[in-house]
């Protein structure tokens, strides 16, 4: 280095510099390349939950608005030897209209199938309205065993009432 002259030294350091011009440059570029790829992530992470949380408020509400209350005596339910089905009823004490069309009958825990069920409303509704009573006639094969029973009527929003009665 003895033998460089100064304008020789002055070009050496210029030449240092802009390498680490371009080195922080290809740097400053990675980082912004890796932010923009973390905001695209966390971007739709946050839309995915937003829609989740706006989907289970709506089923939540549903809920709130939905109540089945059984009205049926547990004493006494009444049974036709010649049609071989049982009559329970229901009353919609809630503040949303329900399709029966939608509703599951569970009896001692097992399904009713739709096709043994015949839902009638008093007053020849389609839907069952806030404040109307439902009858259910549910057909079987043989009658039910003497004891204790237990029957729940659940709706679509997962709103149920269950109630224990007696043959």
């Amino acid at each position: 280095m003895a033998f460089l002259k100064r304008s020789d030294h002055s070009s050496f350091i210029k030449d240092r510099n802009a390498e680490t011009a371009i080195t922080h440059m290809i740097f400053f570029i990675a980082a912004i390349l890796i932010a923009m790829t973390v905001i695209v992530v966390m971007t739709s992470n946050v839309q995915s939950l937003t829609g989740a949380t706006a989907s289970s408020s709506k089923v939540l509400s549903e809920q709130i608005k939905t109540d089945i209350t059984i009205i049926s005596d547990p004493e006494i339910i009444p049974y036709n030897s010649t049609l071989k089905e049982y009559t329970f009823y229901a009353k919609n004490t809630g503040r949303t209209d329900l399709d029966t069309e939608y509703l599951d009958v569970f009896i001692d825990g097992l399904y009713v199938e739709p096709g043994n069920l015949e839902m009638e409303f008093f007053d020849q509704d389609v839907l069952w309205r806030p404040g109307d009573t439902l009858e259910i006639n549910m057909k079987v094969t043989t009658e039910m065993t003497e004891g204790d029973h237990r029957i729940l009527i659940a709706a679509e929003n997962g709103k149920s009432d269950s109630m224990d009665f007696r043959i």
